[in-house]
């Protein structure tokens, strides 16, 4: 028996290992295995649903602390996993025919556990018998290869390391979340689950103080010089020497000095700049680049990047490595590249330059290579988003092969009576890699004519400016994930997940990780009571002592008392102050749901507030007056009926109503409470006609 993570996976490698290419299908209900023939071997291959265990407390009680804990069905601990149901029961069934159990999950920490698990609960057989193939790719050639050559048996450490991964996420987030939960209904008797976690507590700190740090923040004034000069008929920008003065007094000053003035070269100095290829990506710089050319949060990178992954087209992208080693066969994959339309003038050039080694970056990973292309053809059609990664994907691996990017800087400094301004220039003399990574890779040109010492230049036109200082950036999804890397929080796989959830469960407002109300109540409230929750070194040194385990330098036992140790005392301080701790909860969550629900004053009455309403009879949301009840104000304005509404502190500059920002479907754009009758929204109001009646068709 051979068991994949994935039923595409299990597609693959059974198409795969079989003699013929055409293994027999059979469906048992809602789910299904394949029969193979492979040499002597007679092989069944089944799949899991990624994992079908979850650990589920032993002591009965919505309360904590919890402790105990044992592996169970997924649908006794999650309702809506009724489709794992079937799968167990089959693989229950076949494993009583097998003779041979061969473990073909992921490669990685959680592959591993779900294949451990998958052996141990549902085939009831023992893990160590078991044998293990190892995969980067979902090729026929390379799952070929990882059955025939099968390591002696599984990674033990690795799934001891898993296994306690989840013991603890699962005991502190259980027990944490159950703690807030439970003192926010003994001060105010709500059932409202405020929830935090391992890393989510000092992921929640990050963006808090960075959100402090922008809320008081002083801007203060400044001015900068913007001059042009007249050189042989072209007009140039010149940059003053002093990127920002003080006083516009000293601004105003420079101004009357060299307007209408002659500036004079005094020197020229150019500089050539190598820039080698850059490595290919591992998950992390994935994510970072689709954000930037896409916008992609790293969840949904990692989504795409797995369904191309499934479809053999790039490899395995849970990885750190930016390496792409010699076992693999890079000549082939681009050979197969080379017949694919986008990319074959790319593959001939770097094939005619006889250079076949990619540059290698200096992260590694022992399980997998860098991301790169398999060189498969797509069986199906790509979706608009996975076109973009899998094009992302490639051309950094090609880029990977191309030679180093010479670029030739200039500057020439030039003098205006007392004042010395500058000339900046930069052209490409060679592109090198980044004609391969092409729209991807940042070629800013800025063309000088040729200077030389004594030119002249007239003063054409000369102004102050004032600016003023700005805040430190607020964190974006891309910027934050690569915090908690930096900072060793979390793995490559869960990371991205990690920030999602600040936005999920209403900590932050949207994906610049501005904080809300709520945000604020947790954060504060766990500084102010239990300040370890939030400690980047307390989650670090639970990261390093599972890391010991696949070091063997711990076990897994001894990290698990450790771990159940410091959150007995945590909890043990919490529940002391549990009262106060609730108070302050509920607190927050007043204000989170005035800042939900209230828009602005009302029009129509004037002393009445503007409110997000639900019907209790329809379940419609409008906007109603707060004086309904008391003075019968009947000012109600219609709301869109799908997808998240956040009232914005601005007025519509056509109509003077409130603005409002609606969030639907991964769109965001703002209007008016008034939007339905508002003169300056009528053109948006058709669009949305237009696009309505388009998808009816």
């Amino acid at each position: 028996m051979v068991i994949s993570e994935k039923p595409t996976a299990a597609k693959k490698i059974a198409h795969a290992l079989d003699e013929s290419g055409a293994p027999q299908e059979i469906k048992r209900g809602k789910t299904s295995y394949f029969q193979c023939k492979r040499g002597a071997n007679d092989l069944l291959v089944v799949h899991a649903l990624g994992h079908l265990y979850e650990l589920k407390q032993t002591e009965k009680g919505w309360k904590y602390p919890r402790l105990e804990t044992e592996w169970v069905p997924r649908y006794e601990v999650d309702k809506k996993a009724k489709n794992v149901k079937p799968i167990i029961s089959l693989i229950k069934k076949l494993s009583k025919e097998a003779e041979v159990f061969v473990v073909a999950t992921d490669y990685d920490i959680e592959g591993s556990l779900i294949g451990y698990l998958t052996l141990k609960y549902a085939c009831r057989t023992n893990p160590e018998d078991a044998q293990r193939m190892r995969f980067s790719t979902l090729t026929k050639n390379e799952l070929q290869m990882a059955f025939d050559e099968q390591l002696g048996g599984l990674d033990f450490q690795m799934i001891e390391s898993g296994h306690v991964r989840h013991e603890i996420d699962w005991l502190y987030g259980i027990n944490l979340t159950r703690a807030l939960t439970l003192a926010i209904k003994k001060a105010a008797g709500w059932f409202k689950i405020v929830s935090t976690g391992r890393v989510q507590g000092p992921t929640l700190t990050f963006v808090a103080e960075r959100d402090q740090e922008v809320n008081v923040f002083v801007p203060l004034p400044y001015w900068i010089i913007v001059a042009n000069g007249l050189y042989q008929g072209l007009e140039l920008e010149l940059e003053y020497s002093e990127k920002r003065i003080e006083r516009k007094e000293k601004a105003e000053a420079v101004v009357a000095d060299v307007k209408g003035k002659t500036a004079t070269v005094q020197n020229v100095k150019k500089r050539k700049i190598s820039q080698p290829a850059l490595p290919p990506f591992n998950l992390s710089s994935l994510q970072s680049e689709a954000y930037r050319h896409f916008g992609f949060k790293p969840s949904r990178t990692l989504a795409v990047a797995q369904k191309l992954y499934l479809d053999a087209l790039i490899s395995y992208p849970r990885t750190s490595s930016e390496k792409i080693p010699e076992s693999v066969d890079t000549k082939s994959i681009l050979d197969s590249l080379g017949k694919m339309r986008n990319y074959k003038s790319i593959v001939q050039a770097i094939l005619d330059s006889g250079k076949l080694v990619p540059r290698q970056g200096k992260k590694s990973d022992p399980a997998h290579p860098a991301i790169h292309p398999t060189g498969e053809k797509a069986e199906r059609r790509l979706s608009s988003a996975e076109k973009k990664v899998y094009d992302l994907v490639v051309r950094r691996f090609l880029a990977a092969f191309g030679e180093d990017s010479i670029r030739e800087t200039i500057r020439a400094d030039l003098q205006c009576e007392e004042h010395i301004f500058y000339l900046r220039g930069i052209k490409t003399l060679k592109p090198g890699w980044t004609d391969f990574y092409g729209e991807y890779a940042s070629r800013e040109e800025r063309e000088l004519p040729r200077l030389t010492v004594g030119n002249q230049l007239q003063i054409t036109s000369v102004e102050n400016e004032e600016k003023t200082t700005s805040p430190p950036a607020r964190y974006n999804p891309s910027s934050l994930l690569k915090m908690l890397e930096r900072e060793s929080l979390g793995t490559k796989a869960t990371r991205s997940g990690i920030v999602d959830s600040l936005k999920s469960r209403g900590y932050t407002l949207n994906d610049r990780f501005e904080m809300s109300n709520l945000g604020y109540a947790a954060y504060e409230t766990l500084q102010r009571y239990v300040p370890q929750l939030l400690s980047t070194e307390f989650t670090r040194g639970l990261e390093e002592q599972m890391e010991r385990i696949q070091g063997r330098e711990r076990s897994r036992e001894q990290v698990l008392t450790s771990a159940k140790n410091d959150l007995l005392n945590l909890l043990e301080s919490f529940k002391e102050r549990e009262g106060e701790i609730g108070q302050a909860l509920v607190a927050g969550l007043k204000r989170f749901w005035k800042e939900k629900e209230e828009i602005g004053p009302c029009p129509k009455c004037g002393s009445g507030t503007l409110l997000i309403i639900r019907s209790p009879k329809t379940g419609k949301r409008f906007v109603g007056c707060s004086n309904y009840r008391e003075t019968g104000c009947d000012q109600t304005y219609p709301l869109p009926q799908k997808g998240s509404i956040q009232p914005l502190d601005k007025k519509c500059e056509y109509c003077g109503h409130p603005m409002l920002r609606v969030i639907s479907r991964g769109r965001s754009w703002e209007t008016c409470v008034n939007w339905a009758d508002c003169p300056g929204r009528q053109d948006d109001l058709k669009e949305l006609e237009r696009r309505r009646k388009k998808n009816d068709q």
